[in-house]
């Protein structure tokens, strides 16, 4: 089994941009993201993303707590940066980031 690897939708959004979205789907990990983030950001203009084998993550209880809880604490990041920081912290992954 793969790797996994936990993505925003900004990253899934400039790569398909750039042209490079193939690309993504041909690296060794598993691709997740946030069920919700999927729904809220990404469904309607990029479902075909899951046909390329984009997984969708679901949060636990627990996890949707740690989000309130970074939501309240840090104003820069969006409440999705912190679904996506929860999930990868819920899968003991990464969480991929252009910086």
């Amino acid at each position: 089994m793969s790797p996994l690897l936990i993505s925003d939708a900004n990253i899934l959004i400039d790569l398909e941009d750039g042209e490079l979205i193939i690309e993504l789907f041909k690296l060794p990990f598993q691709l997740l993201v946030p069920d919700m983030l999927f729904v809220d950001e990404l469904e309607t203009d990029h479902s075909y993303l899951l046909e390329y084998g984009l997984q969708l993550g679901e949060l636990t209880p627990e996890s949707m707590t740690e989000v309130e809880v970074l939501v309240n604490k840090y104003k820069q990041p969006s409440r999705y940066d912190c679904f996506a920081l929860a999930l990868a912290k819920q899968q003991r992954c990464p969480l991929a980031d252009w910086r």
